[in-house]
């Protein structure tokens, strides 16, 4: 048997030790068990946004060895024209304990390229020319890995179960498209499960329904490879819509 004590808290009341690590074992307890099999990633929010001179990274939930972090404000990373590769990245810096804390740093630091460290979270990248400015809406499911002026966040790990996926962003934008080409059937049934999905939906699941399009040997062992494999599942339904024979018009005359 166990029992479990919620505190509460009315005026007057004695604040008590035990009442607040009750409240402390629950708030800091359940997150971590919610998501005990999941991979490091973003669980929710940490969305990407764009002004004339910083990308702003918008509240959300990260997942990193097992803890989960609160971006509570939006946060702002400033950008200029290089002409190169340039990776946001999400850096964790060791903890450090105190008897009254666990603290652990986090700040915003672009690189040239992707960061071989663990601790290194990309957010985003691009290219961005002198000039333009960096767009965060796309026109196509394609459009967003367009090399230059163009933030894409195919790279960026969601949290998922045993391994990281893509974000839920990129999956119903998949959706959305392959509807308007007329995916039917089953395929319609997978794009109505994107679409209803409020968390990040497993590569497991991606994986299985690229490989039931384009065959089993089709490659999905990273975000890449699943978000191109969704962009030949695409590739699939425009062609089918090529071949549709065009409706022929017919009359009918009355007599009278």
């Amino acid at each position: 048997m166990w029992v479990q004590k919620i505190p509460e808290f009315h005026s007057g009341h004695i604040f008590k030790r035990e009442m607040m690590t009750e409240l402390s074992s629950y708030l800091y307890g359940l997150g971590p068990l919610l998501y005990q099999n999941c991979s490091d990633g973003i669980v929710a929010g940490c969305v990407l946004t764009t002004t004339e001179d910083s990308i702003v990274v918008n509240p959300g939930v990260i997942r990193y060895e097992g803890e989960l972090y609160l971006i509570q404000k939006p946060q702002f990373a400033a950008y200029a024209p290089t002409n190169t590769t340039r990776v946001l990245n999400l850096v964790f810096h060791d903890q450090v304990e105190t008897d009254s804390f666990v603290t652990r740093e986090m700040e915003l630091v672009f690189t040239e390229g992707p960061a071989a460290e663990e601790r290194f979270f990309e957010l985003c990248r691009f290219k961005l020319q002198p000039g333009a400015r960096l767009r965060y809406t796309y026109t196509s499911f394609a459009d967003r890995e367009t090399e230059y002026d163009t933030l894409n966040t195919i790279h960026s790990r969601f949290c998922g179960m045993d391994r990281s996926t893509l974000s839920p962003q990129i999956t119903m934008h998949f959706a959305q498209e392959a509807l308007r080409l007329g995916a039917d059937g089953t395929d319609a049934i997978f794009c109505m499960m994107l679409l209803s999905s409020k968390e990040p939906v497993r590569a497991e699941a991606l994986e299985a329904y690229i490989h039931s399009k384009l065959g089993a040997d089709f490659s999905c062992d990273s975000n890449i490879q699943l978000y191109r494999g969704l962009i030949s599942c695409l590739t699939q339904f425009k062609g089918e819509q090529k071949e549709m024979p065009a409706k022929r018009k017919t009359w009918s005359i009355m007599m009278d």
